[in-house]
């Protein structure tokens, strides 16, 4: 076994040299969402401290250095919002002197340390990619379109988003999608719930552990988390799809009502939130989800109903 200790962007790496599978796990991603950074700390000085045998590779990536120091979503532009193919290849040609954002210098550099993996096609290559919710209320996982990843999700006991990828435009699911490679974002609590950090080390064992990685025993540690998390979200309907998304911009001066929580109930014509133009409905009945807490964000919240 190997491991590569922290420098600032790698958090670690940890495997077998030659495994065919590898995990990339993106945390960080938005500056606020610093939990996933923490699991993968932890989890990898867990690893090495047992010298955990694992037949893969896992590569830890805190992709939004900047955003992260100041504690906000992103400091020009979403990071999660420009991972269109066309973008990746131009900003690979060009040199850092010529970028006009912190976004794209972030990414120029998490592609310098991806780029060689995700074209290795001597891998099977699955991205996690790490988040919570300004909202409280419930876990999740959302998928792109390749049918591994939805597997992959169903490990983590969760209820799964189904339609996300198709409303929300270049995220890291997206660009997986174009590769034609499995993703799963995990949201795994509220920004400030410290219980995220084991749900997200849990959750990421249990991929591990199914997928033929870790050996059985070595979930056990983590099994009471993943129990309390059947316990807690096993009321949530554990298979939903997104019905309406509400877009919004920064002048808009969209502001949600306060109180609702993720996976909360709406009905047709609720007073969800305002604008600069008035009141905001629901435009039909369903779970509300994601309602936006924080100042920055291009989604206000989305509507998702359960799948029969």
């Amino acid at each position: 076994m190997y491991f590569c200790r922290r420098m600032e962007r790698l958090i670690g790496r940890y495997g077998k040299y030659g495994a065919a599978k590898t995990f990339l796990i993106f945390a960080g991603v938005h500056g606020n969402e610093k939990l996933g950074i923490q699991a993968l700390e932890e989890l990898f000085r867990e690893f090495e401290e047992k010298q955990v045998d694992f037949d893969g590779t896992i590569i830890g990536i805190a992709c939004n250095l900047a955003a992260l120091k100041q504690d906000i979503r992103y400091i020009h532009k979403d990071l999660n919002r420009q991972w269109y193919l066309s973008k990746i290849r131009k900003l690979a040609a060009l040199p850092y002197g010529m970028l006009n954002t912190s976004e794209d210098i972030e990414q120029k550099h998490i592609l310098e340390l991806i780029l060689d993996v995700v074209y290795d096609k001597g891998k099977e290559l699955m991205l996690i990619d790490l988040h919570t919710t300004s909202a409280i209320g419930g876990c999740f996982c959302i998928t792109n379109s390749h049918p591994r990843s939805k597997e992959l999700a169903l490990d983590i006991p969760v209820p799964l988003i189904n339609g996300m990828v198709g409303k929300i435009k270049g995220t890291t699911l997206e660009y997986f999608d174009e590769l034609g490679l499995p993703a799963v974002a995990y949201e795994a609590g509220q920004h400030t719930e410290i219980e995220a950090v084991d749900r997200m080390k849990a959750g990421l064992v249990s991929i591990f552990t199914k997928t033929s990685c870790l050996n059985e025993r070595d979930l056990e540690p983590y099994q009471y988390i993943l129990d309390k998390m059947t316990q807690d979200f096993n009321h949530l309907p554990q298979n939903v799809e997104v019905v309406h998304l509400h877009k919004i911009t920064e002048e808009d001066e969209f502001m949600m009502n306060p109180g609702y929580i993720n996976f909360q109930e709406v009905k047709k014509g609720e007073h969800l939130a305002d604008d600069r133009n008035g009141k905001i409905l629901a435009p039909s009945d369903g779970l509300i989800l994601m309602p936006l807490y924080q100042k920055k964000g291009s989604d206000g919240f989305f509507i998702v109903r359960e799948l029969d």
